[in-house]
């Protein structure tokens, strides 16, 4: 049974913690020496480091989202937004200097605290009748969602779900029965120590450093990377299609125009005049590792301060071995993190909860200004915002309602949260044909059950994640924590309902990004609370189950999950996330003397020449954005034929693939020296050879005899 400790604690004052001034032993306030304020800015370092990260790419996104009207070159916007920064980290510093005593800010918990209430005190009876039913509903519920099947299952572990929250509602609840409650905390004020500090550096630091080495491909890196790339060598935004065409068609659904972060990087990219892959995968990569380090941090310290490295480490630990298939929850961590719904879902996301912590338990506006500079740059990194970071602000929204009463500040949350992303989604839907249609096209994630899967796993694990989910409510300490994760909780069970994600996705045409719904729920830090349970007045087996507990969890993270590095995919040194040898072999397609047309290759080699260059075409970088122009039109069959053709691996008719050759406006084909079908082909089409490559990578291209004089493809 879970135990919590109830501490009364005096309401939170008007401002934030970290706006009083400082005291020494005398109770006055005075300078402080240097060894002092360097340990004072060590503490501060993540929320320095996070904060400083919401604020520059919001200001980024609102640039990015003015040039929409105004269409000026990126290098030009980037140059607004470096003008930008300096001006409101100057503003930032001179306000900090003007208060007397001003200390950099770090998390805290608010008030004074003694500890007292039923945890110590109560006998076993107001105990059962407290956790029960929460803690028993929770149980059975996970063990149906990771072990069972069939229809009936699923709908008795989602009701036990919903029992099991909203049976813990009494513990969420303020104490005392006041007219007006307040959302205070049971801990005692805690700010991130220097020690503390220096562990999370140094994890965050170790993280930089490792994803620059693991080389997991992902099928998107052609879209993202690609488009970075685009901007980089032409200075320009591709608001059309830049990957089948060169602005010929309108922008797939996978494009809509808010999305700044690619342009973000290409513009980078062309400033420092490196490669914008580089840029991705050296620089940026590197730098987002360290915020979504920091990130967690933050909510582990503010959600669970008492033992919060415990809890860091187990979240870390969930994160790094529970990261196997390609769309669960934590692949989007290091593996995926130069993709923008990655760093939502790993870093803002855990943020935007601290902040709503913040502002509960303090009325700090400045935590409510962050709260609506992080919805900005939310819609800045990926559509996905639109839709979850509402959910988000709903589900918090809510819970303050129900458990507060406090009608105002459930508004200003909402709104903080969600009213930049609901406007952007709005006109994205006047403008555009969608959000991320293309995708539901080729899977319709419509069955909770695989939702469950993705972002919760079955099995053991399912079972830790369920329990992180549901007994939540229980484990955080009481205050904001609790009522978040509650709102949290119930939104999430409530959209896993049986028929409700369909007929959402019925209702909105939003069935391929709806599975995402569990992400508003800051999973990795829930289960590593789960290593902090102890049970009620039993001291010595408690102090057994402090050591224990994690243990075991670790092993069962180990044994049952799959690690990042699954498929040996660790590099001795950094990498771009491709194979070296096709990154070499495309870097050598790039230097021949080419003539005019597009280029028809493996897929391998179309799929990676965006992310080299943007100035070689190729037939099909990727199959799944034919989806938007119609799989059954002229257009995309050619396509798929001549990649299949390439590919090499089943015999493909070779007077349409000469065909579909002149329609596209192939000019050249390299294949390679190994595939013997293609070559079987060659003169059949008339290819002529000019050019080859030894292996590894061994390649031949030909051109075609129509080369530079179909067009069909440019």
């Amino acid at each position: 049974m879970p135990h919590v400790e109830h501490v009364a604690v005096a309401p939170p004052g008007p401002g934030p913690a970290d706006s009083r001034p400082s005291a020494g032993r005398s109770g006055t306030a005075g300078p402080r020496s240097v060894p002092a304020r360097l340990r004072s800015l060590l503490a501060a370092t993540p929320v320095l480091v996070t904060d400083a990260g919401v604020v520059a790419f919001a200001l980024w996104t609102l640039l990015y989202h003015l040039n929409l009207v105004l269409d000026l070159r990126p290098s030009v916007v980037f140059a607004a937004w470096v003008g930008t920064s300096v001006i409101a980290a100057v503003a930032a510093w001179w306000l900090a200097v003007r208060r007397p005593g001003a200390q950099p800010h770090t998390d805290t918990d608010t008030g004074p605290a003694g500890r007292s209430g039923e945890s110590t005190t109560a006998g076993w009876g107001p105990l059962l009748r407290r956790y029960a039913v929460p803690v028993g509903a929770g149980l059975g519920g996970v063990i149906l969602a990771a072990y069972g099947s069939g229809t009936l299952r699923w709908a008795a572990a989602i009701a036990l779900g919903l029992v099991a929250i909203v049976s813990a509602w009494p513990s969420i609840r303020p104490r005392g029965g006041s007219s007006t409650p307040t959302v205070d905390s049971d801990t005692p004020a805690r700010a991130t120590t220097p020690v503390q500090s220096l562990v999370v550096i140094v994890t965050a630091l170790a993280a930089a450093y490792y994803a620059t080495r693991i080389a997991r491909v992902s099928l998107d890196d052609v879209f993202y990377v690609g488009k970075s790339v685009w901007v980089a060598e032409r200075d320009e935004i591709p608001y059309r299609d830049f990957l089948l065409t060169e602005g010929v068609l309108p922008a797939g659904s996978a494009n809509p125009p808010i999305p700044s972060f690619e342009v973000f990087i290409g513009a980078l990219a062309r400033a420092l005049g490196v490669h914008a892959a580089s840029a991705t995968w050296y620089l940026m990569l590197p730098l987002l590792a360290v915020g979504v380090v920091f990130a967690l941090w933050r909510i582990c310290q503010r959600w669970a301060p008492r033992r919060a490295l415990l809890v860091f480490a187990v979240a870390a630990t969930y994160i790094v071995f529970v990261a196997g298939h390609p769309d669960a929850y934590n692949t989007y961590h290091l593996p995926r993190l130069t993709q923008g719904k990655s760093v939502f879902l790993h870093a803002l996301v855990p943020l935007a909860w601290v902040y709503l912590t913040d502002y509960l338990e303090t009325r700090s506006r400045r935590a409510l200004a962050l709260l609506a500079l992080l919805s900005v740059g939310a819609v800045g990194l990926t559509t996905t915002a639109v839709i979850l970071l509402p959910l988000l602000a709903a589900a918090a929204a809510f819970a303050i309602l129900v458990v507060t009463r406090r009608v105002r500040d459930a508004l200003l949350c909402f709104a903080a949260a969600s009213v930049y992303p609901l406007g952007s989604g709005i006109v994205t839907r006047l403008t555009t044909s969608g959000i991320d249609q293309a995708v539901a096209t080729y899977a319709e994630w419509r069955e909770p059950q695989l939702v469950w899967m993705l972002s919760l796993w079955l099995g053991i694990l399912g079972v830790v994640g369920g329990l992180a989910l549901w007994w939540s409510p229980l484990l955080l300490r009481r205050g904001a924590p609790r009522l978040l994760a509650a709102g949290a909780a119930l939104a999430v069970t409530v959209l896993l309902l049986p028929g409700v994600i369909s007929v959402a996705s019925d209702l909105t045409g939003l069935g391929a990004v709806l599975w995402r719904v569990p992400w508003i729920v800051p999973l990795p830090v829930l289960v590593g609370v789960l290593a902090t349970l102890c049970l009620p007045r039993l001291k010595w087996p408690n102090r057994a189950l402090a050591v224990a507990l994690p243990g075991a969890l670790v092993a069962v993270f180990v044994t049952a999950g799959t690690p990042m590095w699954t498929d040996d995919v660790v590099q001795p040194e950094p990498s771009w996330r491709m194979p070296e040898v096709r990154k070499n072999a495309t870097f050598w397609i790039v230097r021949q003397d080419r003539p005019e047309g597009l280029l028809l290759a493996p897929s391998s080699i179309m799929r990676a020449m965006p992310q080299v260059t943007s100035r070689v075409r190729v037939v099909l970088a990727r199959d799944l954005y034919l989806t938007d122009y119609g799989l059954d039109t002229q257009f995309s069959k050619d396509r798929l034929l001549l990649a299949k053709f390439a590919d090499g691996q089943e015999p493909v008719p070779v007077d349409e693939v000469k065909a579909a050759m002149g329609r596209v406006g192939v000019g050249t084909v390299c294949l390679w020296r190994v595939n013997k079908l293609t070559a079987a082909a060659v003169p059949a089409l008339d290819l002529e050879k000019f050019a080859s490559r030894k292996s590894p990578g061994g390649l031949i291209c030909y051109r075609t005899p129509t080369a530079g004089q179909a067009t069909g493809g440019n």
